[in-house]
């Protein structure tokens, strides 16, 4: 995921929920995740998803996650 824009949301999965703030500019990864999102801030949210077709070469058994891994 690369952020075009700083925003602030809430996502939901799994009957979790987190809140996050990210900045313009960054760019995370995230693993596969099927998950709902609302806008918290007062701006809007502009990002870009870049899917890959293969899994993550250092990662195991696949996770449920939300939100972005710390790096």
């Amino acid at each position: 995921m690369i952020t075009l824009s700083s925003f602030r949301r809430r996502l939901s999965a799994g009957g979790r929920q987190v809140e996050l703030e990210l900045p313009a500019g960054q760019a995370r990864w995230l693993d596969a995740q099927e998950h709902a999102g609302e806008n918290i801030g007062d701006t809007e949210t502009h990002s870009i998803f870049v899917e890959l077709k293969e899994h993550r070469p250092d990662s195991g058994p696949a996770t449920p996650a939300l939100g972005p891994r710390a790096s």
